[in-house]
């Protein structure tokens, strides 16, 4: 009998399975991992200048034409009235400038110069600072840095490193460090970081001048710093508590940027800006006010401040951190009594007070000032009516007075300006009411403390958090308890 032959394995298939599943397993064990940190590690190194000894060596130029913002140095050449050498020390973000001393005596200046070539704009995160005294300024495509520069907080960071997030543009971009020396030893040190998921992939430094155009920067780009306080202060108004984020920005572009929208969400509210004028490398800081609920409600729930930003040629959204610690520490200060009033100012037409410059899109006023200037004598008459927030109803209140010396009358009553409580126990709602006849000049409005609770000190943002979650709009009360008696232990 004719049996049917047996089908022959196909082989093929099964190897290019198993080919298929060895690739996979190799992608996955070995992932492709982002480059997340890139020492300046090789540097053009100009000859030493003997520091000027009447002032801040770091405040002159040193260099011949074109001078420091536009020096483009080479290896082995004379630039800038300065001959260039290659320093090379892969992966080490050090640079040691004690050999470039010379025979030179006391004080000396130093330059050190390189290039960081982008396959595009990026912002990355540039840290730069010179160990023990010695003293640096910096330039990226010929901007100061001294401005943007914040002190850095990392672990590994050395006292006088400072770090900022910045803007490179396609194609070659400078840095230069001008590093002065003291009593120590001479060395400097600089890397870049990634502000964000891979943007340091393909970004590479090199000391020699490049061929063709150097230093085109990047297109018209903001930057807004990571972090938006909020600012350590309140302020009262009427029956409710506000606060103040604060976002940093920066610009990176060839002229000043004019008309700059912000627009601010964090715990439900929305809260809109404009900055009329940016001039590039100079930060300006834009106080976005919010309800207190807002801010703690934000911060409790691990949110954040969302920020987008729109100018004339681009957009932006980023999320902004918000810390919980600043926002405890602005509770326990002195909170702003908001809404004076002048009871003399003869029909005269007044003021804005002084610091109030930012206004919302429809033009109303900062919620953190006063609209009337500060008294700048004797003989003024300020009255001023509030209702205790649900946050402050159990506390007691004292008057804060320093800087705004007068005789004061709580309701009907005179009262000690050196010790006026406004309320204890207060209950929300209750109505309290100041009448103030200035002694001199003011330099700030009074404000209101919380009296009986010790300001807590929170060794990380967790533990800021626990604090705040007992603070409760319908009631502190566990939160006073923890805190009254931990004053009560001082």
């Amino acid at each position: 009998m004719n049996r049917p032959l047996p089908r022959k394995r196909d082989r093929t298939s099964g190897v290019i399975a198993l080919a298929a599943s060895a690739m996979l397993a190799s992608i996955v064990a070995n992932p492709v991992i982002a480059q997340e940190r890139v020492a300046l590690d090789r540097w053009l190194v100009s000859s030493a200048f003997q520091a000027d000894s009447s002032g801040n060596p770091l405040e002159s130029d040193y260099l011949g034409g074109p001078g420091e913002v536009a020096v483009l140095p080479d290896r082995g050449r004379t630039v800038a009235g300065a001959e260039w050498t290659l320093v090379r020390e892969d992966s080490v973000s050090m640079l040691n400038l004690d050999d470039r001393r010379g025979e030179l005596d006391g004080s000396v200046v130093v330059y050190a110069h390189a290039y960081i070539k982008a396959p595009e704009d990026r912002t990355i995160s540039l840290t730069w600072g010179g160990l023990a005294c010695t003293e640096v300024s910096a330039w990226l495509n010929g901007r100061s840095l001294n401005e943007l520069g914040r002190p850095a907080a990392g672990s590994g960071d050395q006292p006088g490193t400072v770090r900022a997030d910045v803007r490179i543009g396609f194609g070659y971009n400078t840095f230069l460090i001008k590093a002065a020396s003291g009593d120590c030893p001479f060395h400097v040190r600089a890397s870049l970081e990634a502000a964000e998921h891979g943007s340091l992939d393909g970004v590479r430094v090199q000391a020699s001048q490049p061929y063709g155009d150097t230093r085109t920067g990047p297109s018209t780009w903001l930057i807004a710093d990571r972090e938006a306080g909020p600012e350590p202060i309140l302020g009262w108004k009427e029956d409710e508590l506000f606060g103040a984020a604060g976002v940093r920005l920066a610009a990176f572009a060839v002229t000043p940027i004019e008309g700059v929208r912000l627009k601010t969400i964090t715990g439900g509210e929305e809260i809109k800006r404009e900055i009329q004028w940016l001039t590039p490398a100079e930060p300006e800081t834009v106080l976005m006010p919010f309800a207190f609920k807002s801010l703690h409600r934000a911060v409790t729930r691990d949110g954040g401040l969302q920020l987008e930003l729109d100018w004339d040629g681009g957009k932006s959204r980023s999320m902004l951190q918000l810390r919980p610690a600043a926002l405890l520490e602005a509770f326990h200060s002195s909170i702003r009594l908001l809404g004076w009033t002048r009871t003399d100012a003869g029909g005269a037409e007044e003021e804005p007070a002084t610091g109030v410059s930012i206004v919302d899109s429809e033009d109303e006023p900062h919620p953190l000032a006063n609209l009337i200037p500060l008294p700048t004598a004797a003989g003024t008459t300020l009255v001023g009516e509030w209702q205790v927030p649900g946050w402050l109803s159990g506390f007691t209140l004292r008057l804060d007075v320093d800087g705004a010396p007068g005789e004061y009358r709580l309701g009907a009553l005179p009262v000690e300006s050196d010790a006026i409580v406004l309320c204890t126990d207060c209950r929300k709602g209750q109505r309290i009411q100041l009448v103030v006849r200035t002694e001199g000049e003011w330099t700030r409005f009074p404000g209101a403390l919380v009296a009986d609770s010790a300001s807590p000190d929170p060794r990380s943002a967790d533990e800021a958090i626990e604090w705040l979650k007992m603070l409760d709009e319908k009631g502190s009360r566990k939160y006073r308890e923890r805190t009254s008696s931990a004053a009560a232990g001082q």
